[in-house]
């Protein structure tokens, strides 16, 4: 049986009320705390409540973690029947330089040249901008002031 059936099928049925109890029970003979009997019911609801929401969001999760599994057996069968090769290593085999070996797409670094834009950039200086700002505040500043009367 696999674990989110187990999850699915012990949580209601022996996890949330055994949490239920614990709950009633530690209320009823914790020392200093005077809990009367009609609250226990209470307190041995929110006990199994509690129990029952990480039980839900295991279950949730487990469900992902399937639905990425059938994805990925899905991809595999995919590539498999298109003809092309699906990408494996050997345990504890390392992946070379040679594995990939066709680069050609790829430019060189060193032929890129972005020389000339970062030249333009350092002509425009901070005072340039420093210029406009101080324009933008001063046609701020003319404008009169509105007030109520």
């Amino acid at each position: 049986m696999t674990p989110n059936r187990i999850v699915a099928v012990l949580t209601p049925l022996v996890f949330a009320p055994l949490a239920g109890a614990c709950a009633s029970w530690l209320a009823q003979h914790f020392p200093g705390v005077d809990v009367s009997q009609s609250d226990l019911q209470a307190i041995f609801i929110s006990g199994a409540l509690i129990a029952l929401a990480p039980a839900a969001q295991w279950l949730h999760g487990w469900q992902k973690y399937e639905a990425r599994q059938a994805d990925a057996e899905t991809a595999v069968q995919v590539a498999t029947a298109a003809g092309t090769a699906v990408p494996t290593l050997a345990a504890g085999a390392a992946m070379t330089d040679t594995d990939f070996e066709d680069d050609g797409d790829l430019t060189d670094l060193d032929d890129l040249d972005v020389s000339d834009e970062l030249d333009e950039l350092d002509a425009l200086g901070d005072d340039d901008l420093d210029d406009d700002f101080e324009d933008d505040l001063l046609a701020d500043e003319d404008e009169p002031a509105v007030t109520a009367s």
